[in-house]
């Protein structure tokens, strides 16, 4: 009946003019399908993960019944009329799977190791499983390509009843793991309170896999959240939305001069490597000027937020241009330029106002876009950069574990107390924790420079971003792209390791120290990082540090220089390497300190072996004394170098001699 049905339909729309006939015959179409569809029996539950698992293990998708998606050229009937419909029709990437909850979205967050099966979905990609095809994603301003082989399979749709076509990428091999993390995640989670959204209420996120951020490191044309139009090629008003722009603000610290001793030099500064934590032990104010150097500064500008952070008396805060504020401590002149310094702006691919944008109601459009820019707020409503404060910068706040009794900076909620106030009150007080455990809220510097990797460049807020994600295959030779889209993104974000509890367990993520009163309450500062004490057997701030120290830096002990060889006539640590084709020694001489013989100098010795020299006419080993200069370290004894006694010669007659002791030929000296 349903056949009969749609041949009817069809001789309909083949039976009229020309013109006519090939609108109907579309319209035929769909309607065919649509008959097709509505009497196809209900198979019940399918189990997607069946599907996937034959793909992964057999390379090939399943093909299901033989009227199924998959139907190709000979199926017969109206499943070849459907396939051929589906096979012209064009290709279009619309979601990423998320690996971690199975959820499709444009927007997927995954650490740059990833390591299992990653599913892209679309539009038609049926039309695909009759080629070889590979993905292509470019990450970032740069491009930087990376492309793997794809299958197609099948996962499952909205409903358990349907299942959806997928390309299916494996990543047993890490691809992305080499990929450069260039640039910065910013939250754009809505904080705004229900009662009063001109305020900030809720908890911030500290996940870096959250939905709401956004990594700035593309071009404009290569960000779908900007409305491009004839009119506005540029993302410059306040409340225009430009989430993935690139854009690079750094943290700041004080700035110093570059030469101390030239006051004429250029003022310098670096970013911040210490938290807003007493590290001497002797109150906050009283932490030493080259840890004060180090610490994060308020993000905000107030000055009696910033004289308690660093003991001064100031009455105002300057910009970030010119020669800032004056901040004198322990008789030295800094400058003080702002929390953020901007870095590379005029290759940023935003400006002027969308720069800022202050928390405000939902009643206008521009209210409806909040969160956006990259500050919320500006020293005198200017649109400088450098002005700046109140960074989305994520975390834009977060707790820390410390110990008990140490004095840091925190607030009860999560953005100050007086957030955005500018210069008046302080957002943040002095605090102690009575026991060990999380502080209150702190700054998101606080969190960026703890959870940072200064080998690879790398922390918790780092990303990038792809700018393109392509279907490619090739043809005669020739690369063709078979869809193409830059609404659908990925982002790359630090490695991570999670056991079964889901904790972060790989040690680029650990929690980064200069001593252990940053740690937790079960931890303790080695080597740079918080490792809990069931670890490790003892803590640097357990003992006295009596080493490490540099050539040329003042010693009394070898043990107090780094290379173990301290020079009693200078009073300076030496150098002592035995790496390279040349080695250079400490050699000390007799009755100076030392820890092993090999600190201790050479002296040519004369050492003698009885050798064979070869076989007489009548086959009689013949032999000869032959002595060698040998140079030989001192012995250590007791802690100090002793020249090796001259050893006594073996008795040997030139005229009778003996060769039954006698050795093969020495080919090289012994050390």
């Amino acid at each position: 009946m349903v056949e009969k049905t749609v041949r009817w339909i069809l001789k309909v729309s083949l039976g009229k003019s020309a013109f006519f006939s090939r609108s109907v015959t579309a319209v035929a179409l769909v309607i065919a399908g649509a008959i097709l569809l509505s009497c196809v029996e209900n198979q019940g539950e399918r189990s997607a993960a069946r599907r996937l698992s034959s793909v992964a293990q057999n390379g090939v998708p399943s093909g299901g019944n033989g009227g199924g998606p998959l139907a190709g050229p000979g199926s017969g009937g109206f499943g070849e009329l459907v396939a051929n419909v589906e096979t012209n029709g064009k290709s279009e990437l619309r979601h990423v799977v998320d690996p971690f909850d199975g959820t499709a979205r444009k927007q997927v967050t995954i650490p740059k190791n990833f390591k299992g099966f990653f599913y892209l979905s679309g539009l038609n990609i049926t039309a695909l499983s009759n080629r070889l095809v590979s993905v292509r994603f470019s990450f970032g301003r740069e491009m930087e390509t990376i492309t793997i082989p794809a299958t197609i399979g099948r996962a499952a749709g909205l409903t358990p009843q349907t299942d959806i076509e997928v390309l299916i990428l494996d990543m047993y091999n890490r691809p992305f793991e080499n990929i450069r993390l260039l640039y910065d995640l910013y939250d754009y989670n809505d904080y705004r309170d229900a009662s009063d959204p001109t305020t900030e209420t809720k908890e911030p996120t500290r996940d870096p896999r959250s939905t709401g951020l956004y990594c700035r490191g593309l071009k404009l044309e290569h960000d779908p959240t900007f409305t491009r139009t004839s009119t506005n090629s540029k993302c410059d008003a306040k409340g225009e939305v430009c989430r993935f722009a690139y854009a690079k603000v750094r943290d700041n610290a004080l700035y110093q001069l570059s030469n101390p001793g030239d006051a004429s030099s250029t003022y310098v500064t670096t970013d911040p490597t210490l938290a807003q934590l007493d590290f001497q032990g002797s109150g906050y104010a009283n932490d030493t000027v080259a840890n004060k150097l180090k610490k994060c500064l308020p993000d905000n500008m107030s000055y009696p937020e910033f004289n308690a952070n660093f003991g001064t008396s100031l009455t105002a805060l300057g910009s970030g241009t010119g020669n800032g504020t004056v901040v004198t401590l322990g008789g030295t002149s800094y400058r003080y330029k702002g929390p953020f310094r901007p870095i590379g702006e005029s290759q940023w691919e935003i400006s002027s106002g969308a720069l800022f944008f202050e928390a405000m109601g939902t009643g206008t459009a521009m209210g409806l876009n909040y969160p956006a820019g990259i500050f919320q707020h500006s020293l005198s409503d200017s649109l400088n950069a450098n002005f700046g404060y109140g960074s989305f910068l994520f975390p834009r706040a977060g707790k820390m574990s410390i110990n008990p009794e140490i004095d840091h900076f925190s607030s009860v909620t999560p953005f100050g107390e007086s957030a955005g106030a500018g210069t008046g009150a302080a957002a943040r007080a002095l605090a102690t924790l009575i026991a060990a455990g999380d502080t209150a809220w702190m700054y998101g510097c606080n969190i960026r420079v703890t959870n940072y990797d200064s080998y690879t460049n790398e922390g918790i807020g780092s990303c990038n971003v792809s700018a393109t994600i392509e279907v490619i295959t090739e043809e005669n030779g020739k690369e063709i792209v078979l869809a193409t889209s830059t609404d659908v993104k990925l982002q790359l974000i630090r490695p991570s390791l999670t056991n079964y509890q889901g904790q972060e367990v790989l040690y680029q993520s650990m929690k980064t120290c200069s001593s252990s009163r940053s740690c937790g309450g079960n931890e303790c500062c080695f080597n740079n990082r918080c490792w809990d004490r069931s670890l490790v057997s003892q803590c640097v701030d357990d003992v006295d540090i009596v080493g490490n120290r540099g050539v040329g830096e003042a010693c009394r002990s070898d043990y107090e220089c780094s290379s173990l060889c301290c020079n009693t006539a200078t009073g300076a640590c030496a150098v002592h390497t035995t790496l390279g084709t040349d080695p250079v020694l400490c050699s000390k001489g007799a009755s100076e300190q030392c820890v092993a013989k090999e600190w201790c100098r050479k002296d040519n010795l004369s050492k003698c072996w009885v050798v064979k020299t070869g076989l007489s006419p009548t086959g009689v080993q013949q032999c000869a004394l032959r002595c060698y200069n040998v140079p030989t370290h001192a012995d250590c004894t007791n802690g100090l170098c002793v020249p090796v006694v001259q050893e006594i010669p073996p008795a040997f007659n030139p005229s009778n001699p003996d060769c039954s002791t006698a050795r093969d030929p020495l080919l090289s000296l012994p050390n």
